[in-house]
């Protein structure tokens, strides 16, 4: 899952840089900055939405948003099962945040009460509450993601230009962690004793969100420090811990007998150095924990089988075929829906701009004087979503191995002879052997489609979410211009003109973006039904848990 965007926003969350202030009725129409925008030009645009006017939002949100774009490139490095972690944990932080600063909100990881709460009713405010998140972001860089926090810091020490409005958090935010928090280790009532002795300052609070956060990560069946297959030193993050090795080796006589299974393909870096793949994240499907689903779905959901021939003929010839019809509007569709992060952040620009036009007035968590739109509202938004992609995500990859497919361009790289449909620059007659998908075929098997899984997650949370405010589920997305010239694959010509992406509901662009992982020759028609039915109802799953965070008090 690389990223359209170099700096465009998010934190796998998609989340603000361009989508705070897009789709609110006070902001007149403009639009967020492209998916090539610099991070300089980001914040211009930012200012010029702010003197048409700021959208009525509460502001800590528009605070919180300045610190986002440091943290996508970084997240954009990752392959997407990591990337998707990465975002989940930020989101749990953000609302454990939240709750820490409450009477009787739940953490989102335990489900249970914050292991540490403020319990003086005065300090609940909206920003001890994301003083807390800008802090905890911090500290979590610290310790997981340390290419970002230079950035990051920068930003939010007032470095780099913030939009107007945002607050300088010199003083409050430290680069490292308290020497106390650190000497609590685990250890509970330690970190309650080193809390109250701050006074409950939003930099301890925010340093031990972080710090439980991390320490429920480690243990998340990831194996984040290499060390979970019993590895003492120099250990791989990340790597597999369950044995996982692929049948079909090109570099192996008996890979022919095993034509079927996914085969590793060859990738290179464009300066001489060539590498075959390994399934990324083979091991997340058996150990790694669910958010919100049950752990029974890890026996219960599977995928059918998908009845493809044994040669995968006439199904390489449909992804031939699909891909000598790509036009621009496709391309820029293969490549948006793609990045995963640049997804999630016009969701959550169209969930702002959605609130904001039904003039939403949230009950449960109120926003401040003159919003629609309320930091813990937004919070609890961003942080079921992302879990709801996390747990669909491991499914999706517990299918992926259970039936280890091979790609389709594994299959027509050996037909033999040539092959007409496209090619860069172009429609072309071509040998088969250098066939490439429109986009870089990542490192797992090709059933069921992640992607289809991902996008159908989503959905049904949205769905969910919208029924629980009591809103329309009609839920229009509309994605950033795609600027003439600025694909990836096929720069400087495609698309021809700015091209923007946009859909009526929630699902027909969970439809559309499924399409595109055929359309750019990545699956087999069967990947996406299969997904899709596979992943139905975790994103409702997940919804319900996410309000149930905030609603479990008040109904007991």
């Amino acid at each position: 899952m690389k990223s359209i965007a170099a700096t465009c926003i998010i934190l796998g969350l998609g989340l603000l840089t361009t989508s705070v202030l897009a789709q609110s009725q006070a902001a007149n129409g403009l639009r967020g900055s492209s998916p090539s925008t610099s991070k300089d030009e980001t914040f211009r645009l930012w200012g010029r939405k702010l003197q048409a006017g700021p959208p009525p939002i509460d502001p800590e949100i528009f605070t919180l948003a300045a610190t986002i774009p440091t943290l996508d490139p970084w997240l954009g490095n990752y392959e997407t099962p990591f990337a998707l972690r990465f975002t989940n944990y930020f989101g749990a932080m953000w609302w454990n945040c939240i709750a820490v600063y409450s009477t009787d909100y739940t953490d989102t990881l335990t489900k249970t009460d914050p292991a540490v709460r403020v319990p003086d009713v005065t300090l609940h405010t909206k920003a001890n509450r994301v003083a807390c998140m800008a802090q905890s972001t911090a500290t979590y860089n610290s310790f997981s993601l340390p290419e970002a926090q230079e950035g990051y810091l920068d930003v939010i020490y007032g470095n780099n230009p913030f939009p107007p409005g945002a607050v300088n958090y010199t003083g409050i935010v430290e680069p490292t962690l308290d020497a106390f928090v650190l000497g609590c280790g685990s250890d509970v009532a330690c970190l309650q004793q080193v809390a109250a002795s701050s006074q409950y300052s939003p930099t301890i609070m925010g340093m031990i969100v972080a710090k439980l956060v991390y320490l429920y990560s480690i243990e998340d069946g990831y194996n984040q420090l290499g060390t979970d297959d019993g590895c003492v030193v120099s250990c791989r993050a990340y790597k597999d811990t369950t044995g996982y090795a692929p049948v079909n080796d090109p570099n192996s006589q008996q890979g022919a007998s095993f034509e079927s299974r996914w085969e590793p393909l060859l990738e290179d870096n464009g300066m001489g150095f060539f590498y075959r793949q390994e399934h990324v994240a083979a091991h997340i499907g058996a150990k790694a924990k669910f958010r919100y689903i049950p752990e029974s779905d890890r026996q219960t959901r599977v995928a059918a089988d998908p009845g493809y021939s044994n040669k995968r003929i006439s199904e390489s010839l449909q992804v031939i075929n699909l891909m000598a019809q790509l036009d621009d509007t496709k391309k820029v569709e293969v490549e948006i829906f793609d990045d995963k992060l640049v997804v999630a952040n016009a969701i959550f620009d169209s969930f702002i701009g959605k609130l904001a036009s039904s003039a939403f007035v949230d009950g449960d968590l109120p926003a401040g004087p003159n919003s629609f739109v309320s930091l813990e509202r937004f919070v609890n938004f961003v942080s079921g979503f992302l879990a709801a992609e996390l747990d669909s995500a491991i499914i999706a990859w517990k299918e992926k191995i259970s039936y280890d497919l091979v790609r389709p361009t594994s299959i027509i790289k050996r037909f033999g002879g040539n092959v007409t449909t496209w090619a860069p620059g172009g429609v072309q007659e071509f040998p088969s052997e250098n066939f490439e998908a429109y986009k870089r075929v990542m490192p797992h098997s090709e059933y069921v489609s992640g992607s289809a899984c991902l996008f159908e997650a989503g959905e049904d949370y949205i769905v969910k979410y919208m029924q629980e405010l009591g809103l329309s589920t009609t839920f229009p997305v509309t994605f950033n211009p795609f600027p003439a010239g600025s694909s990836s694959v096929e720069p400087g010509v495609v698309p021809a003109a700015d091209i923007t992406l946009s859909y009526s509901s929630i699902e027909e662009m969970a439809t559309v973006g499924s399409q595109s992982r055929l359309n750019g020759g990545m699956h087999f028609e069967a990947s996406v039904p299969a997904a899709k039915a596979l992943c139905d109802d975790i994103g409702t799953i997940a919804a319900d848990g996410t309000v149930g965070l905030y609603q479990s008090a008040a109904s007991t």
